[in-house]
């Protein structure tokens, strides 16, 4: 719904494009412990992954990823 109602290019506190070059995803959205990867492709906005953080681990499927 965020990504919806507001430009999801545009940077916030918690929207923002990553720092380092990833194959997976251009932009990270943190609501809460939940992490969202998403790209921005002219008016669409495809979510590439989402997965919780739980201290300094990122979790998608239950296992520990590396974006």
């Amino acid at each position: 719904m965020h990504l919806q109602e507001n430009n999801p290019a545009e940077e916030t506190r918690n929207k923002f494009r990553l720092r380092r070059p990833s194959a997976h995803a251009d932009y990270e959205l943190r609501p809460g412990d939940v992490r969202v990867f998403y790209r921005v492709r002219e008016e669409l906005v495809e979510v590439v992954l989402i997965g919780k953080k739980r201290g300094d681990q990122l979790l998608i499927g239950g296992e520990e990823f590396e974006i």
